[in-house]
Parts: C-alpha cells; sequence; structure tokens
C-alpha cells in the first residue's frame, strides 16, 4: 500500500485528511533518508556485538524483568510515554538537524544488536517477528516522522531572510503540530499495546 492509500484509508478526503497527506508527502524524501540512516545503523549492532553487549544487555535485562513485574496496562503505558519522549526530542532536536541521524543510527544499531543477541539464543527469525515486528509495523514510522519534521523545521531556519525564516519556522511548526496529534501519537498508542498485549505474550 503507498502512501497515498494509506492515508486516503486512514483519514478519508476530509480537509483535515487532505492537509495529512499534503504535509505527509512533502516530508517523505526526509522520512526516506532516516529509513536510509536507521537501515545503515543495522550491521553496526550485528558486527559489534561483542564490543558493545556488557554496555546493553543490562539495560535490555532490566526492561524485561520490568515487564514481567509489572501488569500489561502498566508496561503499555510506560512503553508509550517512553517512546513519546523520544518522538518529542527528534521533533524538537531536529532544530540541530544531526541529533535526528544520531537517533536513527542507534535505534538501528539496537535492533541489529538484538538480532545478533537472538541468534546466539537460537531463536530464529519467528521469535523476531513476533517480538519486535509486530509492534515496529505502528512505531517506526512514528518515529521516522517525527525525525522528519524536525529536520524540516531545522531546515526551515537556513536562510538569511528573517522575514522569511520566521514565516518559514512557524508554518513547519504549525505542520509538525498537525501531524503529531492526528499521526505521530495514535501511531505510538497502539504500538505500545500491541506490543504490551501481543508482542510480549507471543514471546514470553
Amino acid at each position: 500500500m503507498n502512501l497515498d492509500n494509506f492515508c486516503y484509508y486512514s483519514f478519508g478526503q476530509s480537509e483535515v485528511g487532505k492537509v495529512i497527506i499534503k504535509i505527509l508527502k512533502e516530508n517523505t524524501s526526509l522520512m526516506a533518508i532516516c529509513l536510509s540512516i536507521f537501515i545503515i545503523g543495522t550491521p553496526f549492532g550485528f558486527i559489534f556485538f561483542e564490543e558493545t553487549e556488557e554496555a546493553l544487555l543490562p539495560n535490555l535485562k532490566q526492561i524485561k524483568e520490568k515487564i514481567l513485574t509489572e501488569s500489561k496496562s502498566q508496561t503499555a503505558l510506560n512503553i508509550f510515554f517512553n517512546n513519546l519522549i523520544v518522538s518529542l526530542i527528534l521533533l524538537a532536536g531536529g532544530t540541530f538537524i544531526i541529533l535526528p541521524f544520531f537517533i536513527m543510527f542507534t535505534n538501528g544499531f539496537l535492533v541489529g544488536f538484538i538480532i545478533k543477541l537472538l541468534l546466539e539464543k537460537n531463536l530464529g527469525l519467528i521469535f523476531f517477528i513476533k517480538g519486535i515486528i509486530l509492534h515496529s509495523v505502528f512505531e517506526l514510522p512514528a518515529i521516522f516522522i517525527s525525525a522528519a519534521m524536525g529536520i524540516r523545521i531545522g531546515l526551515s531556519y537556513l536562510t538569511r531572510d528573517n522575514k522569511r525564516r520566521v514565516s518559514r519556522v512557524s508554518q513547519r511548526i504549525r505542520e509538525a503540530a498537525v501531524i503529531y496529534l492526528l499521526v505521530v501519537i495514535p501511531l505510538l498508542l497502539i504500538a505500545a499495546f500491541v506490543e504490551a498485549f501481543i508482542s510480549a505474550e507471543l514471546v514470553m
């Protein structure tokens, strides 16, 4: 399903839907760049597994133990708010442009690390799909969109014309607010509940 179809089925042909489609289309290139950097980071996490294992494994174990002791609803809310914070950092940090790229690479690195970890424990592709892919279908687009919108705000500062800069930055912020409220937050909410109620259950 391409972007046009996705937006059509999600938002219909309302005026708000048309605005959302327009803004997302304008950010497609930046989202593709964010996705590319995420993908580039993945093999690094796989390759440098041994070098980073000591630093990352305790954190992953701590997350696992927390999930096991919490209710699913509490886990879902924690996941949602954690991802919400990350998305806000991406949105606000886009002003510096480089920060979203760093976060994209780091997230890709972590996925590569987890893939290697699963292979080390003789857990296959099915486990990866159950534990990672299901909720990532919703979570990653939200993250990429947040990063792209943040970068676009940052790029709008790059003009010598002060009046034009203020106008462009204001417009980009308004666009980001619309997308964040109507697209990013719902996607993160769905991702959190899928991860807590479905993914976690499947891998237990």
